[in-house]
């Protein structure tokens, strides 16, 4: 887990900078997210959340708190995003609260394929089970169509300019099906790169709809609900574009 780490260290401030200038915003994802926080209100945590860009949407009264073990992530929030939020620097398999004390844990943007052992992402699992209140839930984001992507040779992403800052994304895809992984290879340029072009290689986990579904029952939970996309549109196998699960701890 360490050698992820270091590598959103370096990727992080390049990743927030995508996600909040080179590419418009996702307003069906963002309203997906408000959605899913007013019906589940109370204290909850979100895990992986980077520069805070979706945890600014879980306010609003109750504790929230923004897990991220990188510090060049937490370091980018802006000051108006640091309002209202506990923000704790740790990973998801050691999460550092009590038992029961969370009404929602949520896991977006694909983040779970970032732990590459599938070990270390069953005791994620009995991780958030455990610090569940009774009826609490977990909500996952994933791609398990990420094994069907086609493979890429150096494609430039974009190119962007605005003022006097520049990036530019040059992209290969591989697939390392004895590690069970994607890889993206990433080559990125320009101003906003401070000590010349940079070369990271970001590497996923492939994790299949069953797998992912079957983890989180073992783990203590039961499925709530299944989405294959923002617009709640059921999942799909073969046609949907990402898989959304909801669900909740187990009543003994």
């Amino acid at each position: 887990m360490k050698t992820e780490v270091h590598l959103w260290e370096r990727y992080g401030p390049l990743f927030s900078l995508e996600e909040t200038d080179v590419y418009p915003a996702d307003m069906k994802e963002i309203q997906f997210y408000r959605d899913l926080r007013r019906d589940h209100p109370g204290k909850c945590m979100e895990l992986g959340a980077g520069d805070g860009r979706l945890t600014e949407l879980f306010t609003g009264g109750s504790l929230v708190v923004a897990l991220e073990p990188s510090g060049s992530m937490l370091g980018s929030w802006t000051t108006e995003r640091k309002r209202g939020i506990s923000r704790v620097r740790g990973i998801a398999q050691q999460l550092p609260l009590k038992p029961a004390s969370l009404d929602l844990v949520l896991f977006p943007y694909n983040g779970i394929h970032c732990i590459l052992d599938r070990n270390e992402r069953k005791l994620l699992l009995r991780e958030i089970t455990a610090v569940l209140k009774p009826g609490g839930k977990f909500f996952a984001e994933a791609c398990p169509g990420f094994d069907k992507r086609q493979n890429e040779d150096r494609k430039e992403r974009y190119d962007y300019r605005r003022d006097d800052i520049s990036l530019k994304l040059v992209e290969s895809v591989s697939h390392d099906l004895s590690r069970g992984l994607i890889v993206f290879d990433m080559e990125y340029s320009g101003s906003a790169v401070a000590d010349g072009p940079v070369d990271i290689s970001l590497e996923l986990a492939l994790i299949s709809a069953g797998e992912l579904l079957n983890d989180i029952k073992n783990a203590g939970m039961s499925i709530t609900a299944i989405w294959g996309d923002y617009d709640l549109q059921p999942w799909a196998s073969d046609d949907s574009p990402r898989l959304l699960v909801l669900a909740g701890r187990k009543e003994l």
